[in-house]
């Protein structure tokens, strides 16, 4: 490899909003993020499968509103 073309890599802890950290290698001085598998809905299980059915409930309650309007 050349020297001095490339950029330097550095460990580099990163800090999401939910206070968790990640120790990861990049070119940056400083990373912040908003979300992180410890906080996401789809990594946490609040996602996905349970999404579904609140919009079924939602689906049955909007038709129970309407019945016979539409």
């Amino acid at each position: 490899m050349k020297k001095g073309i490339h950029p330097e890599m550095r460990l580099l802890t990163v800090r999401c909003a939910c206070g968790a950290e990640h120790k990861i290698w990049t070119t940056k001085e400083q990373l912040k993020i908003d979300v992180c598998s410890n906080c996401h809905p789809l990594y946490k299980g609040s996602g996905g499968a349970s999404l579904i059915v609140d919009t079924e409930g939602r689906v049955q309650k909007f038709k129970k509103k309407f019945e016979g309007k539409y």
